[in-house]
């Protein structure tokens, strides 16, 4: 009898969910291509949902301020995490990770799908993958790079391409992607994987150099620029993806709604072609299928960090 009064008043609740504004929490600094892809979800989400959905910005802890705040809150609905492929990753890099991705979360939605871009200073005399690769090993260990936290895909990325290079470059993370992005426009950093997503003008205007994309095929937004794996690392390739993520136990019939109402919002022509201008896919799944990624993922890098010798005690 109790346990079918839980099951009504469940299903009651997401009947008439959502009935105040819903959080949506980002893990990084406003300005990064996670903090403008998320507010554009956000708005969407408001007049799909009918109340405002709210951004968050808590970067700090490699991710992990903004993803335990949402472990920790009310299954309801109320408070969500627009995660990057830094929420599979962190846990794979302590010793005793403090949040499973799986077994504490419910997932809602992929969003999107995108390769990234090898950003260079402009003060830099680099014009292309070789160059790069040329000046690195003339300059062993003095060139970094810039990423928005370790355990990032951004971190990884760059990680994943030293050991493909064979080249020594010193890691330098930041909160978030915006402020990586300070200073690699001001030329104290000097190379960045990170989206085209808010970058497309620093392109336009040269104020950084983009030599080359990270998928396996070139960017629609920049097909000029040639893939990794064609200027000489064949078979490298890194993508970042975006997805919608709940407390776990959150009722399916909230979870359903959200997943809904995303796969909505991504599909809004107006969602589409901005993102399509700064080369990024929209890709919406099932909670299943995300979840599907998720273990996907999990193994991918687990690989990718025993390669690269990848840690956080």
């Amino acid at each position: 009898m109790v346990l079918m009064l839980m099951v009504t008043l469940s299903a009651a609740n997401a009947k008439e969910y959502p009935e105040r504004p819903i959080r949506l929490m980002i893990a990084y600094a406003p300005g990064g291509a996670t903090d403008i892809v998320g507010r554009m979800l956000a708005q969407e989400l408001s007049g799909i949902l009918g109340q405002p959905v709210v951004v968050e910005n808590r970067a700090g802890g490699g991710t992990l301020l903004a993803t335990e705040t949402v472990k920790r809150s009310q299954p309801d609905g109320y408070t969500l995490l627009f995660a990057t492929n830094a929420f599979v990753i962190t846990p794979l890099l302590h010793d005793s990770p403090t949040y499973n991705p799986l077994s504490d979360f419910a997932p809602v939605a992929l969003t999107t799908e995108q390769a990234l871009g090898l950003f260079v200073s402009s003060e830099l005399p680099i014009h292309s993958v070789s160059e790069l690769i040329t000046y690195a090993k003339n300059h062993s260990g003095k060139v970094n790079f810039a990423s928005s936290g370790n355990g990032s895909a951004q971190h990884l990325a760059g990680e994943a391409f030293k050991n493909a290079a064979g080249i020594d470059m010193i890691h330098v993370p930041y909160k978030g992607t915006g402020p990586a992005l300070i200073d690699l426009l001001a030329g104290r950093v000097d190379i960045m994987f990170t989206s085209l997503v808010g970058n497309m003008e620093h392109i336009k205007s040269q104020r950084l150099q983009l030599i080359a994309t990270s998928g396996m095929a070139r960017s629609t937004a920049v097909k000029d620029i040639p893939t990794i794996s064609e200027s000489g690392l064949n078979g490298f390739e890194a993508y970042t993806w975006q997805g919608l993520i709940a407390p776990a136990h959150t009722p399916a019939e909230i979870i359903e709604k959200l997943n809904a109402a995303t796969i909505t919002a991504t599909h809004s022509p107006h969602f589409i072609a901005a993102l399509a201008e700064q080369g990024m896919d929209v890709r919406t799944s099932s909670p299943a299928g995300f979840e599907a990624i998720l273990i996907q993922d999990t193994k991918r890098y687990q690989n990718l960090l025993k390669i690269t010798h990848t840690s956080i005690h």
